[in-house]
Parts: C-alpha cells; structure tokens; sequence
C-alpha cells in the first residue's frame, strides 16, 4: 500500500507504474489561466488473442506534472511516465504494437531481453523508424525470466530523454512469491525547460541515415563536413561535458515523480519486499538502504548464485543496470531508502519512504554516512560457468580525441564506428578498457555476457550475467559471450549523450542479412 507524502528537504519521490496505479497528467481542454487540471490516465492496454498477451503502447505528447512547480511537456507510453508496466509470464507469447501519435519518428527497443534481430527496434539497423500516424508490432517468446525496460532507439538522448521509456518484467514459473513486488525507476529532469534540446550538439539533419549501406553499415553517404561532433561545446562557456550535464540536470526523478508529490510504500513487520531498481538516466546513481539487511539477487534481471545478506553497504547503478533487492522487513519505522547521482549529488538526490503500519512519515531515518561499496567481484557463492574454447578475441578501447567533446571506440566514430565480425557458435570474448576520465555503461544487444575478470582480477564471487556493464575510469573488464542469436547488435556506451558523440559499435554475424530494406525517405536515427 502507498500513500502520498510531503517532505520539506531532500527530493523525496515513490509513483509506482502497477496496473491500476494512476500517474498525473494535464486535461489540454482544462488548461487556461488558472491552475491546471487533473486526469487519471488509462495506461493498462493489455488484452488476449489467440493465447498471446497484446499490449498497446501509444507514443504521445503529455502535459506532465512532476510536481506542483514543475510541469513539462514530456513524451510518454500511454500517457504515462514510466510507461505502461509489461508485466508477463515465463512462456507467454507477448506481442505490443506501438503507434506513434508524435509528429516526428520513433522506435522501441525492448532492452537486454534477447529478442529476435529484427524485433530489436533499432532505426536503420533492424527496422525503418516508426513514422507519425503508424503502427509497428513486435513480438516475441518471453522465455527468459528477468526485469527488463523498453525505450526509444530513434534519436535516444532526445527521445529517451523527454520520457520514452518503460518496464517489462518477465516472471519465472516456479518463481519465490514476496509480499510486495515493485519498481523503482530512477531518472532526472532539467527543470531548465531543456528536455528538447539536443544535449549532443550533433546535427542531426546533416545525417542522411536513409542512405546507409546497410549490408555492410557504410555511412559513406553521410556528409561528414556538416555534421557538428562537438559535445554541447557551442554554448558551453567552456564548461566540460560532465559540467554542462551537472548544470542541466537539477531534479530527480523517481517513477516520474519530484518532491513533494511522494507516495510512501506501506509495509508490515514480517513482510518479504523485492525492489527493482532501474536506472533510466544519465548518471551513475547511489543507492543506501538504511535499517535493514537484503540481497542483491539479480544483476540485469539474471540471478545471482546464493546472494548473501548485506548491512551498511551501498551500492551503484549505472544507466540501463537493473538490480533486484531482497528487502527483510524487520525493524519497524519510517525509512528514507537514499538514492542519490554519484557526480551531481548536490542537485540530484531522493528518498524513498518505507513505512511500517502506525508510524508517521514525516521523520524518515537514513543512513548517516556510506562506509563501503557493494563489490559484485566478490558477492554471492562461485560455481563454475563451464565456458566452451574461446574462439574471438576482441578489443574494445573506450577513448575520447579531444577531451570529452565526442567519444570512441578503437578510435573510432560513429558513423565511421567498430564492427566485430562473429560467427554462430562462436565464443567470444571482449577486453574493455575505459581511458577517459567517466563512466560509460556499455550495452550489448541481442546477448547477455559473462564477466570473468576486472582489472586482471578473476570474479571470485557468483557467476556475473549481464548486458550492461559500467566501466569505470581506468578500469578493464573482461568479457565472454556464447554467439547464439544471429543479427546486427549495437554495442554503445548507454550514456546516450556518449551513444550520440560517437561511442556506437556493432557486433555482426558473418552472412547475416537484415529482413528489411531501408526506407531512404525515412529519418533514421539509430543512436
């Protein structure tokens, strides 16, 4: 059960997408001088056919209220911020058709679940964007239990940015039950008024996506000479990347909610709570439980092996992680769970209240100070993951030419990007090392992968399955994956400022074709 809350203070905020939850949006035909009105949305659009879960998922323009201050025209699923929760069973066959009612093209990309390569939603890539007024069906097996999320692959740091995404969570058949089940959506907001503006200071309308060689990713056609790299160096009075991000960004946001519109999460004494975190933004973010022991029992929705009990630990999420927490529900109070951005920890933090039944909500206790880091390198038992003979080595060099302003791999820029020839049933393994100075969450379509070894260190704890990876500056990962799922799969940092200035590679299957043919008067936008 969750109530509503108001903190003076820290931003505090809890707006859960369940079904039969509502999210607040303007009335446009209420809207005049006055204060603006409320509608509760309709976001469940889910029904059966033929024994497939269908899901309809509308791309709209909303009036959305974080707050009673601060309201934006954002971009949403069903008129709602997150979208529509797609919650559904081990083995169900699931089908969501997406309309796009913007005035410009857009895409879904279903992320870390390992869909078919042209249910992959990626622009210009595995499909032609969606264009206004159409609709485009994905489908798909969901035979891979995990907490996944879905958003826009068109124009990502725009798109993504002002509101395209969502959670589509896959529950296992014999599955632990737990008292509550819910999710934890971690974002930030400009309250600037800067959600539209291209953060990169590429332009875009320089790029002629539609004409890729897409048999071989050419973007030969592209007109190099107009396109403007520079990372929001235009106007950047000569602040830095991370700076300008810094300045920008002064509001988080938690399942689409600032302070003081909170809605606290009722609990009992005995209650089991499993929470999934989900980074949806930009930044690397903090997160510290206080009061209470739990696990960390999935990494990108992929178990841990025997996940043991933490107390006073903290623990990261980068942008696109996702990190399910065991909560053990004993010891009665008000608790303020702490999340906060690592490098802009001044302008984005957040509480999250748990409250136990007969205790007010008005005195949260936090964690007084972090005294150490959870470290997956250690957690959990080992069990030895039986890799076949690697049969790829590839490197993979996170670097930037000119001091942030774009961002490469193997020096190398998107459009001009890296492409690593795999064949089926290779075993393929990848050597990551960051050499600028921050963090790039690097996401592999298509796969999830092992990580063996960080900086020359073997995982000594449980096995690590994932498809996003954050590497931090100066750090070095190894990485090994089984080639079982035929296609072309980006590889991008899911910083997507880094994604838009360059930082974009693909894995490609030796002789694969795409089942579709690029539309060249179609806007493609693939990063």
């Amino acid at each position: 059960m969750k109530k509503s809350y108001g903190l003076a203070g820290i931003a505090l905020v809890l707006s859960f997408v369940i079904a039969g939850c509502s999210n607040d949006a303007v009335d446009h035909s209420a809207m005049g001088h006055g204060e603006p009105q409320q509608e509760e949305q309709t976001q469940d659009v889910t029904s059966e056919v033929d024994g497939k879960r269908v899901f309809d998922l509308n791309v709209t323009e909303t009036h959305w209220m974080f707050n009673d201050e601060i309201m934006d025209d954002a971009w949403t699923y069903n008129g709602s911020l997150p979208g529509q929760e797609i919650r559904v069973l081990e083995g169900d066959s699931v089908v969501v058709n997406v309309t796009n009612s913007l005035d410009e093209p857009t895409a879904l990309h279903l992320h870390g679940f390992p869909v078919p390569n042209e249910m992959d939603g990626v622009p210009g890539v595995t499909q032609n964007a969606i264009m206004p007024g159409e609709t485009f069906t994905y489908e798909y097996q969901a035979d891979v239990p995990g907490t996944y999320w879905y958003h826009s692959h068109q124009d990502g740091a725009r798109q993504v940015g002002k509101g395209l995404y969502g959670v589509f969570i896959v529950e296992p058949k014999d599955g632990e039950s737990y008292d509550l089940d819910e999710v934890v959506v971690i974002d930030e907001w400009s309250s600037m008024g800067m959600g539209d503006m291209d953060h990169s200071g590429m332009d875009h309308g320089a790029m002629d996506h539609g004409n890729m060689d897409h048999g071989s990713m050419n973007h030969g056609d592209m007109d190099h000479e107009e396109m403007d790299h520079g990372n929001m160096s235009s106007d950047s009075n000569g602040l830095s990347h991370a700076e300008m991000m810094n300045e920008m960004y002064d509001t988080m946001i938690i399942n689409g909610k600032a302070t003081p519109q909170i809605e606290s999460i009722q609990v009992e004494e005995g209650n089991k709570m499993k929470l999934r975190f989900l980074n949806a933004g930009l930044f690397t973010q903090v997160v510290s439980i206080p009061g209470h022991s739990f696990q960390i029992t999935n990494y990108d929705g992929q178990p841990v092996n025997e996940p043991e009990w933490l107390n006073d630990t903290a623990f990261r999420i980068a942008p696109a992680e996702r990190y399910d927490v065991v909560i053990d529900l004993d010891n009665p109070g008000a608790w303020g769970i702490q999340v906060f951005a690592e490098e802009n920890r001044e302008n984005l933090q957040s509480l999250i209240p748990i409250i136990y039944n007969d205790y007010e909500d008005n005195d949260l206790q936090t964690t007084e100070s972090i005294s150490s880091f959870f470290d997956f390198t250690t957690y959990g038992e080992a069990v030895d993951v039986n890799l076949p003979e690697i049969t790829k080595e590839f490197d993979m060099n996170l670097g930037t030419n000119d001091g942030g302003e774009t961002f490469t791999i193997n020096d190398k820029l998107f459009p001009d990007h890296e492409s690593y020839e795999v064949e089926e049933g290779d075993v393929v393994k990848f050597t990551i090392v960051n050499d600028t100075d921050v963090d790039h969450p690097m996401h592999l379509h298509g796969e999830f992968f092992n990580v063996i070894s960080k900086d020359g260190v073997s995982i000594s704890g449980s096995p690590i399955l994932k498809d996003t990876l954050n590497v931090r500056p100066g750090e070095t990962y190894e990485i090994v994956f089984e080639a079982k799922n035929p296609g072309i799969w980006m590889f991008h940092c899911h910083e997507f400022h880094h994604a838009n200035a360059g930082m974009m590679a693909e894995v490609r299957y030796k002789g694969f074709e795409p089942s579709f043919s690029i539309d060249p008067n179609i806007p493609n936008k693939p990063e």
